[in-house]
Formats: C-alpha cells, structure tokens, sequence
C-alpha cells in the first residue's frame, strides 16, 4: 500500500513532491498528496510511481531481470545518464546545462565505451563488460 500522509500528520510532503510530481504528474500528487488516501499496487502502477507490479512468488525473478538489464550497459554511461536524469528533472534545464549537455553527448560518442557498445550492438553479441549470470 502507498500514501502520501504527510498532510494527515500536519506536515508537508515538501521534500518529495518534486520527485513525486516527476514521476506521477502534478495532477496525481495534488490528489494523493491532500487526500492522504491509500492506494495498491496496481494503481500505483497505473499513475507510473511503480514500473512493474509481480506476485511475491516472482519477486526475485524480477528483481534478477531488472539487475541483468543494468549489467547489459555500459558502467561510466550508464552513471552519466542518471546524473544528467536527474540534473534535468522537474523541469529545470538551463541553456548553460543543455550546452554542457549536448558536448558531453558528442564526447561520449567518441570514447572506447561507446565504440565497444555500438559494436557489440552491430555484431549482435554482449558488449565486454557484461558477465551473464549462470
């Protein structure tokens, strides 16, 4: 179950609701954060707070797919790419950043990590740095 309570309690859910209204829509957070009201899983899902609702039974199956994903990419991209993710949430992007951005885009493009990606990519193999599971 899930709630965003902190009005019932007198407080706000100021320290939050970037993060919330990023994931779930001004719309949504103006509903659950004056209401208070709980909601499940699914909803959850269906607002995007949650990306995948599964059994418990399959809990740990999903959470191994999900980890093999992230092992697939490329480690140094893959830490760029969620700085810049959050550097540019809510909305707040300046010229100086979308500069910054795009150079570090074109540099990255250049490097040994990217090369190998795209080459595993066009020879349809596992890029280097992934180790499959057994």
């Amino acid at each position: 179950m899930f709630s965003i309570a902190e009005t019932r309690w007198g407080l706000t859910a100021a320290i939050i609701l970037p993060q919330l209204a990023d994931a779930i829509g001004a719309r949504q957070v103006r509903r659950y954060a004056q209401t208070g009201e709980r909601f499940d899983a699914h909803e959850a899902r269906r607002i995007g707070l949650v990306h995948e609702v599964v059994p418990l039974s399959e809990l740990d199956a999903a959470g191994e797919r999900v980890v093999d994903h992230l092992l697939q990419n490329a480690p140094e991209a893959n830490a760029q790419t969620k700085a810049i993710a959050f550097e540019c949430a809510w909305g707040k992007m300046s010229d100086g950043t979308f500069a910054r951005l795009v150079a570090s885009h074109a540099a990255k493009r250049q490097s040994g990590e990217a090369a190998e990606g795209l080459a595993s990519f066009t020879e349809k193999r596992a890029a280097r740095w992934y180790r499959a599971s057994a």
